[in-house]
């Protein structure tokens, strides 16, 4: 870090620095895990239910492009700005503090939920996996305690540990597990495409009440974005790249993991529908294993799928876990929020308060259990588009003010790509709000009762860290958000 303040009666305080030692195979692990986790195994039925399986699977083609062009206007900005944190350095450098904090307090809402999503789907498939599992557990004060929530809680431990003892010892497990569920998965999608029956396929698309096949293709299409999310874990980790992978390879990565995850969801879509007649699985509790173990008359069969959808969790929960923390860290190394959540392990050089606080709050969330998972979707999903479209604003806004400063990724198409990717965000963002309302009968939804209860305690944090804030200046600010990358 350069020293600030030459010349004045400012001092020159170091900021806490992560390690360097995420490269090109860790950044695409990290976002491809973060991007396929457990919902294609629970949410196949549906999204056939509402396709087909070849409108499902142009849903996803479609949603994958729109979300490319956000994810490389991500690219621009991380290049740019290449610390942890990743949206809330850009919101503090395009609008200030204020929003700043409120994107970094709402991303990591997003994380801390899926966190608790994750955990709650491990024991989930664990259960289905292994269903002597769900004989065991007890009773406390009145309360189930079955071995999915102990499995869950068990989890987050484990976790936390695997983030406490360092970015490479994560990122490493993260290598471990996207590549063999990628592995596990091209087998059982084989069998599916090599020895299933294109009949199976028949109809193609699923029509309409009123006979069009656009409706159900649509409504796939609005939902393609939330589960391509994911891809922007890697702006989180920034700061931690290792010296030897360049700016154009992290660039590339971001699309590649977009394209990766939209393959992996059409062959998924497409094999299990070969597998068995696809309407079959409209009503199954977990329809991917279903397919197969209909098919081949297999449970193993069935396994294995389970065995993917454990191993994607698995990446999913460690990379949003370790993003969570980022954020956090971040917030509280521009002492935004209070300076503790900056503080660095001494040895292993993690953020420990922020990673207690991410393992806390994500523990607790598991004790909503599976009833609240579309809680969780809705909420992720209305952060997600919000942070996507300020982010991509943010592109536009910086071209026109500053169109002189390094970019060393720059977006194909500039600014017209990152204004389309503003668009389609605020869209999702949008959509995501009033559904939920819809839903619930045009009544308060317990979304937006999280929401307003998440903005409190953010208020009760700014707050408390006012005197803090106010003893930094602003030049000092820049430069623990920001690093060496400020603007002259």
């Amino acid at each position: 870090m350069h020293s600030i303040g030459k010349g004045t009666d400012e001092r020159t305080v170091a900021a806490p620095q992560l390690s360097r030692a995420v490269g090109a195979s860790k950044f695409f692990t990290l976002a491809f895990g973060a991007i396929v986790g457990v919902g294609w195994v629970v949410m196949l039925g549906e999204w056939l239910r509402q396709a087909g399986p070849l409108g499902a699977i142009l849903g996803f083609v479609g949603g994958g492009l729109l979300m490319s062009l956000v994810a490389l206007s991500y690219a621009e900005m991380a290049s740019m700005f290449p610390v942890s944190g990743g949206e809330v350095a850009y919101a503090y450098e395009v609008y200030g503090v204020r929003t700043c904090f409120a994107t970094g307090w709402f991303l990591a809402l997003t994380y801390i939920a899926f966190v608790s999503f994750e955990a709650i789907g491990v024991g989930w498939i664990a259960s289905s996996l292994v269903a002597g599992l769900r004989r065991f557990g007890f009773t406390l004060a009145g309360q189930r305690i079955g071995a999915d929530l102990m499995l869950g809680m068990a989890g987050t431990v484990i976790i936390t540990a695997m983030n406490l003892r360092g970015i490479r010892t994560a990122t490493t497990l993260q290598e471990f597990l996207s590549y063999g569920k990628i592995a596990v998965a091209l087998v059982f999608i084989m069998f599916g495409i090599l020895w299933g029956s294109g009949s199976n396929l028949v109809p193609m698309f699923q029509e309409s009440s009123s006979g069009s096949k656009l409706t159900g293709f649509l409504a796939v299409f609005a939902t393609a974005p939330v589960w391509y999310a994911g891809f922007n874990v890697i702006p989180q980790v920034m700061e931690e790249k290792a010296s030897n992978t360049s700016w154009r390879t992290v660039g590339r990565i971001f699309a590649i993991s977009i394209a990766a995850a939209a393959l992996f969801y059409c062959l998924v879509i497409l094999s299990a529908s070969m597998a068995v007649p696809w309407r079959t699985l409209l009503d199954r509790e977990l329809p991917a294993a279903a397919a197969f173990e209909v098919a081949f008359h297999s449970r193993f069969a069935a396994s294995m799928v389970l065995a993917t959808a454990l191993l994607g969790l698995l990446g999913t929960w460690n990379a949003v876990f370790i993003a969570a923390s980022r954020v956090l860290f971040s917030l509280g190394r521009a002492q935004i929020i209070h300076p503790a959540f900056a503080r660095l392990h001494p040895v292993h050089r993690t953020p420990t308060i922020a990673i207690a606080f991410v393992a806390v709050v994500g523990a607790l969330g598991v004790l909503l259990g599976r009833t609240a998972i579309a809680t969780i979707v809705n909420v992720g999903a209305s952060c997600f588009g919000l942070v996507f479209f300020l982010t991509c604003l943010g592109v536009v806004t910086m071209r026109r003010r500053s169109p002189g400063y390094d970019r060393p990724y720059r977006v194909p198409g500039g600014t017209v790509t990152a204004s389309v990717a503003a668009f389609v965000s605020l869209l999702v963002f949008c959509v995501s709000i009033y559904a939920p309302y819809a839903s619930a009968s045009h009544s308060i939804p317990l979304e937006w009762i999280l929401f307003a209860g998440w903005g409190l305690l953010g208020i009760v944090f700014w707050t408390v860290a006012r005197r803090t804030r106010n003893g930094v200046s602003e030049m000092e600010r820049r430069r623990y958000i920001l690093g060496d990358a400020t603007l002259d």
